[in-house]
């Protein structure tokens, strides 16, 4: 009888020793920009292996801006994307099939940003100053959008056109203040010993979700399985980054040597505060609801970027949450 157990047992672990591994379903995701600690939650799920222990094997691209990001989702270049919402939405009122399956970034990120010297604590404060616009941008449009709400003088303050240039205008003496992300371009003086402040648009009736995980609807369609298990180990990556931030700088870093510098270290934790809303404190980071979209298409009509607001379940899912 033992012999027949170890030869039964031995024959069990060849069978194993001999299967061959489960392939990875090979995906690409596309960024909204460069590499920064901005996709914190992205590197952690890789260098963690969440991504790995959901059979799967991501290829992580840099971005050129979320409107490109959500068209190559759309067309099905790339499975997944990091994207803002708005982008989202306005490319599924073109016709695109996109869909965001989780909004990492609650809240809107786009302020005014200036250096405390200024003595700037209101929009009113920006008459009589320099403010650079990067024009023609989703950004630009949110500013007027502030103007009009709050009935601001314009022609009491001097626009300058700043491209992708905010920061360095501001460190250059140029520009008194800028319209821009404030964990970039507010925190970037900040790492070259300026002491910045920031007006978020948000406070100013603007409340607009952000960046978020999006896909294709062919996608949710032909392998919902892997739409599941894909955010599944993608929000997992942001819960760990929000519950261990330290070690998610370290995780980021050793995927992005790059990255290792002052302003990515001060860039996460505004970062990561931005995934926090009393939504997600109730479901869970990622977690969206109809009021926060409707809230966002609102804004999208009062600048002219759509017609009318879109049906939230169009655009917009948490089924890959649960």
């Amino acid at each position: 009888m033992n012999i027949r157990r170890i030869v039964w047992a031995s024959v069990l672990a060849l069978s194993c020793i001999s299967a061959p591994a489960m392939a990875l379903d090979q995906v690409k995701m596309r960024l909204d920009w460069v590499f920064g600690t901005e996709h914190s939650g992205v590197f952690v799920a890789l260098q963690k292996g969440f991504f790995r222990e959901e059979g799967i094997d991501v290829q992580v691209l840099p971005g050129e801006g979320s409107s490109v990001t959500v068209k190559l989702v759309g067309t099905g270049d790339v499975e997944f994307g990091y994207a803002t919402a708005d982008q989202a939405v306005l490319a599924a009122d073109k016709g695109l099939p996109v869909v965001t399956t989780a909004v990492i970034l609650q809240k809107n990120p786009v302020a005014i940003v200036f250096p405390t010297s200024t003595g700037i604590k209101t929009l009113k404060d920006l008459y009589g100053k320099r403010l650079g616009l990067q024009l023609k941008s989703a950004v630009e449009r949110q500013w007027r959008a502030v103007v009009k709400k709050n009935d601001i003088d314009t022609s009491k303050i001097t626009e300058v056109p700043a491209d992708l240039a905010v920061a360095k205008l501001i460190l250059a003496g140029r520009i008194d203040a800028g319209v821009a992300f404030a964990f970039n371009d507010g925190l970037l003086p900040v790492a070259e010993g300026v002491d910045m402040g920031w007006i978020y648009f948000r406070d100013f009736g603007l409340p607009m979700y952000s960046s978020g995980l999006i896909t294709n609807q062919d996608m949710i369609k032909k392998n919902p399985d892997l739409v599941r298990r894909f955010t599944r180990a993608f929000v997992k990556g942001w819960t760990y980054a929000n519950e261990h931030p330290d070690e998610a700088y370290t995780l980021t870093v050793a995927a992005n040597p790059t990255l290792d510098n002052k302003y990515n270290k001060i860039k996460l934790p505004a970062v990561l505060e931005l995934t926090n809303s009393a939504d997600t404190r109730a479901n869970g980071i990622g977690h969206s609801d109809a009021e926060g979209w409707n809230a966002l298409m609102h804004t999208m009509v009062s600048l002219d970027m759509i017609k009318k607001p879109l049906d939230p379940g169009a655009v917009s899912t948490n089924e890959f949450l649960k």
